[in-house]
């Protein structure tokens, strides 16, 4: 993962502390723990302001149904035809989103456990978050998933980082004839069609929650220039 990615990632799980904290002091003012002097500072007013500086194309937290993966993908279609002049940013971004949010979709019925102080809800919710920087697009999403599926997920992850254009030309072929599919996803041609159409590495992230599973954050970066 390289350092921006890294710094985004990084002020991403700083933003998400942020508003949780926010959340908890207003659950305490309606709960009666806390004043509503004490959380004055807090309002919608603030988070807008996070939101328009940061640029937020998309933000959503919850289940991740097939109705849901429908709208997003149009929502964002939409969104990006409103600020991206460029038919061809705008054509590498649609097909980025695309695989990004139907991978999410396929993978949000693995998490069967129960998990200490996370609710039910939290741990079958996915995470999906577009910024439209000056530079380029940030498609960014997080959910949990068994740790025993993290080690072939991070070695499809890492062949695909380690290969140049050439080579996933080639890959995707291979993968295409020999790949078992199901309707849990492509074998991992997703993978390789997000690294040929934005020409950057896939960044990601696993964070351990318990013995039995984990958090993955998953980035991909499309070029506006």
């Amino acid at each position: 993962m390289n350092q921006l990615s890294k710094d985004m990632l990084g002020a991403f799980d700083e933003w998400k502390e942020e508003q949780r904290k926010t959340i908890e002091m207003i659950d305490q003012t309606k709960t009666g723990t806390k004043s509503s002097e004490e959380v004055k500072s807090v309002s919608s007013f603030d988070l807008y302001n996070k939101i328009y500086n940061e640029n937020v194309l998309l933000m959503y937290k919850g289940a991740i149904t097939f109705d849901l993966v429908t709208s997003v993908i149009e929502t964002l279609d939409r969104k990006v035809a409103q600020v991206e002049s460029d038919k061809k940013v705008q054509k590498a971004f649609y097909s980025a989103a695309v695989e990004v949010v139907h991978n999410l979709y396929h993978h949000m019925d693995e998490i069967k456990g129960q998990f200490e102080d996370i609710s039910d809800y939290d741990a079958k919710s996915g995470l999906i978050t577009v910024l439209a920087k000056e530079k380029y697009y940030n498609i960014l999403t997080g959910n949990f998933i068994p740790t025993k599926n993290t080690y072939d997920l991070k070695s499809k992850i890492d062949e695909v980082n380690t290969t140049d254009k050439d080579g996933l030309r080639a890959l995707y072929k291979e993968t295409l004839s020999n790949g078992q599919f199901s309707d849990k996803g492509t074998a991992g041609l997703g993978l390789i069609q997000l690294a040929r159409k934005t020409g950057e590495k896939l960044n990601y992230k696993f964070d351990k929650v318990n013995s039995e599973y984990s958090y993955f954050t998953f980035q991909v970066k499309i070029n506006r220039v």
